[in-house]
């Protein structure tokens, strides 16, 4: 009864007063407080997504801004985030991909428009093997006006004409030196490469013989390296890249040439490592610098696709050539307004060699992992071809076991026979694309250490 009392006051006092009874008991009270904190809980987690999306935002906008120039067209910056969907490289169909990395001076150096970096980079899809072929500033060529100078002189011929057509101009001239159809070009000046180095903070390169350079242009010091991997900042790689007066082998184009090649091997593996690639500010920093000082054909959709690619390129599958004296398709020459050229062996204008050796880069790829074992005998009485055939086999991979003179000297025509029965295809295919007569097959004698045997006969041109 004393309860039911108690209830009816309380219950009396609320009809009087209008007002609902709160009790704070211990029991509301443990209801009431994981309520407020999961309510506090969700603002700080909101708070923090906020945060992080106008963050990501934020860095979009500033990464795209930077390089929205630089790129053609075609995509945007979310193909690039969203991948290719699909959309392959030109040339992806046929099995290679070819671009033409140009590299120009700028306002602070003469010469700007010169471009005295010629590299032709390929993609190779069936080896997914990358090449870099140098091509000499010197090398005598013919110009769109028909008239001829120095390769660099390309790419300056087109932005005296109309600027920005340059690369344009120089593809076209390089096309025809080469053989091959240019895809794209990315061109790149002096202080872009030293920006995009500092960026990734500075790049290992492995500098293969010690040199000085007393002639370095714009300084009045020596420019020296030692022999060995060091770290390079942006200064000392361009130097690096950019020296052509030191004493001996290092101070001619073609060793230039090679230490330009190392410098983009060295800042691929830079900006592809998860030091680069997990770091927002590192990346912002060479999208800044690329803004600035890239210009490229490729549209962004095709960059995703590059990069695609790019995870599939073993590091160790690079090669890299020079198109030079050594190996047999140029030589020196003067005697002209522009002085020291470079034309081909076999005459000026003359590049069908030339062709071969861009269109069989990728075959000693092929060749190493069939592993032939080559014999390979001079069937005529000069050694000129001879030479000229055993350095260009051993540098693609073949394994000469087996070499020197036939019984006879008089072999009137060229033999190619293959005694493994097609087991090594690409070695077979190159070499009867080299010597221009089909191969023969035959038993395999037991006991025989070669695989292949090569003849070299009189009908060799």
């Amino acid at each position: 009864m004393g309860v039911l009392k108690r209830n009816t006051r309380i219950i009396s006092e609320h009809e009087e007063t209008g007002k609902t009874p709160v009790h704070f008991g211990r029991h509301q009270k443990k209801l009431k407080e994981p309520h407020r904190k999961h309510k506090w809980r969700r603002r700080i987690i909101l708070s923090v997504v906020l945060l992080i999306i106008g963050g990501l935002g934020y860095f979009g906008y500033r990464a795209y801004d930077s390089i929205k120039d630089v790129f053609s067209g075609n995509g945007d910056i979310l193909s690039l985030l969203g991948g290719s969907q699909g959309k392959l490289l030109q040339g992806e169909i046929d099995g290679r991909v070819n671009v033409l990395l140009l590299g120009v001076g700028d306002e602070e150096h003469s010469g700007a428009t010169l471009s005295d970096t010629m590299i032709v980079a390929s993609y190779d899809t069936q080896s997914k093997a990358i090449s870099m072929i140098s091509i000499p500033r010197d090398f005598y060529a013919k110009m769109p006006n028909n008239g001829y100078t120095k390769l660099n002189a390309a790419h300056a011929y087109g932005e005296q004409k109309q600027e920005g057509t340059g690369p344009a101009v120089a593809d076209q001239v390089i096309e025809g030196i080469t053989g091959l159809t240019i895809h794209y070009y990315a061109r790149v000046d002096f202080t872009g490469l030293q920006e995009v180095v500092d960026a990734v903070g500075g790049v290992t390169v492995d500098v293969e013989n010690a040199f000085c350079d007393y002639n370095y242009p714009g300084t009045k010091k020596a420019v020296c390296f030692k022999a060995g991997p060091q770290v390079m900042d942006g200064a000392t790689a361009l130097k690096y890249a950019r020296s052509r007066h030191a004493a001996g082998a290092e101070g001619s184009d073609f060793a230039r040439s090679k230490r330009q090649q190392r410098i983009l091997i060295a800042i691929k593996e830079k900006v592809m490592s998860t030091e680069t690639a997990f770091n927002p500010s590192k990346i912002l920093k060479i999208m800044t610098a690329l803004g600035k000082h890239l210009k490229t054909d490729l549209g962004m959709d095709e960059l995703a696709r590059a990069f695609e690619l790019s995870k599939g390129i073993d590091p160790n599958a690079i090669i890299n050539k020079n198109l030079d004296p050594t190996t047999g398709l140029v030589r020196a020459s003067s005697g002209t307004a522009a002085g020291y050229i470079l034309i081909p062996t076999e005459g000026q204008g003359e590049y069908d060699d030339i062709h071969d050796f861009f269109r069989n880069v990728f075959a000693g790829v092929a060749i190493k992992k069939e592993a032939a074992k080559l014999s390979f005998l001079n069937g005529t009485w000069s050694t000129v071809y001879y030479t000229k055939l055993t350095d260009s086999f051993e540098s693609d991979g073949f394994d000469i076991v087996d070499d020197g003179g036939t019984k006879s000297r008089n072999t009137l025509t060229t033999q190619i026979v293959d005694y493994t029965n097609g087991q090594k295809p690409e070695s077979l295919k190159y070499l009867e694309a080299e010597l221009g007569v089909k191969a023969t097959t035959a038993a395999k004698p037991e006991g025989q250490t070669y695989d292949i045997q090569v003849i070299l006969g009189k009908d060799y041109k």
